[in-house]
């Protein structure tokens, strides 16, 4: 193989094809019937932990519910870099397992106003139909996390898909 032939694969996109993957990408990871979403948060010490979460991405914004007890509230406090990943519930192909997948690290905002709490509800109910799911005496803040980085597999044959622009 030629020095340049490796280099080949890895080539960007065009402006169009970048832009038709984006707009797929982002419908795949506000589509919660076609993949699910995972939060990696990080411990005081610098391990991670990953959980499955429910997301509203409203213009590439993610937004997750949040207990205040739960210990993904104290990680964001201590290290307000998180990972999502969204991972499809279908294969690609007919010999294994290999879904797509959507990695975004971002920049997450813990909102205690109540008021953005009821406007996550009030966006949930519009996009899937479902208001508050918790009781009300429960105290909630909204995770609102802009993304920095986003990496696709699935939609450009074995290459990933990077962007860093929203």
């Amino acid at each position: 193989m030629a020095k340049n032939e490796h280099w080949d694969k890895e080539r960007g996109l065009s402006q169009e094809q970048s832009d038709s993957y984006k707009k797929e990408i982002h419908a795949f990871i506000t589509n919660k019937d076609i993949c699910m979403a995972y939060l990696m948060t990080r411990r005081k010490d610098g391990r991670e932990i990953m959980r499955p979460v429910s997301t509203i991405t409203d213009n590439w914004v993610v937004h997750t519910m949040t207990q205040d007890i739960q210990p993904k509230t104290t990680h964001i406090q201590n290290d307000p870099i998180v990972g999502y990943l969204w991972v499809g519930k279908d294969s690609r192909d007919d010999h294994r397992w290999n879904p797509k997948v959507v990695w975004m690290q971002g920049k997450a905002e813990l909102i205690k106003d109540q008021s953005g709490v009821d406007a996550f509800y009030k966006m949930r109910e519009k996009q899937w139909g479902i208001g508050r799911g918790h009781p009300a005496e429960d105290t909630l803040f909204l995770v609102k996390t802009t993304p920095q980085y986003v990496r696709a597999e699935g939609w450009h044959g074995q290459n990933a898909i990077i962007y860093k622009e929203f």
